[in-house]
């Protein structure tokens, strides 16, 4: 018979590790942000000649996929320069995964990319998501959303994938945290 000390001991310490778990998952919140692609004077689209800083630029061309939810979901961020890369990437989320290929079917990978992110929002349920880019390193920022609830009983989870014209990702990317 275990003492009833150890087990109180046992039990506190398993409620603290969850309660940690949550607070770390409910604590990464993004900056809201809306901003449409950057442009210069002539029409065309921010480029970055080799050498030089690209300046922070918001680089989608479509959000070709985007949920918010809870539940668990893989932390993946890649980019697809092909229909097998997408399949692979789509083939990880089960349940969405026909209607994440069936968006982005008529991508051209000829002249475009595609950036696939899933990642945790914390306590926020983003209604939409856009791919920024500083030098060689995507970031995901959110769309305009409420105030996190100051409790959080399930951190919400986003699956995005954007269409990224070839001449505005970085040749070698990063992925922001």
């Amino acid at each position: 018979m275990v003492p009833v000390g150890l087990r109180r001991a046992v039990s506190v310490s398993l409620l603290a590790a969850s309660l940690v778990t949550l607070s770390a998952a409910c604590g990464r919140q993004h900056p809201a942000a809306g901003a449409s692609p950057s442009h210069r004077a002539d029409g065309g689209v921010p480029s970055s000649p080799a050498g030089t800083p690209y300046r922070q630029a918001r680089v989608d061309d479509r959000l070709v996929f985007f949920t918010s939810g809870t539940g668990a979901v893989r932390q993946v961020r890649a980019v697809l320069r092909g229909p097998d890369e997408l399949s692979a990437f789509a083939r990880l989320f089960r349940g969405q995964a026909p209607e994440i290929m069936a968006r982005a079917e008529d991508t051209d990978f000829t002249r475009s990319a595609l950036v696939g992110w899933s990642t945790t929002t914390g306590c926020a349920k983003w209604p939409s998501a856009s791919l920024h880019r500083t030098d060689d390193t995507l970031s995901l920022v959110a769309g305009p959303h409420p105030k996190a609830p100051p409790e959080c009983f399930a951190p919400f989870h986003v699956i995005s994938v954007f269409e990224v014209s070839k001449e505005r990702l970085p040749e070698r990317p990063r992925f922001a945290d």
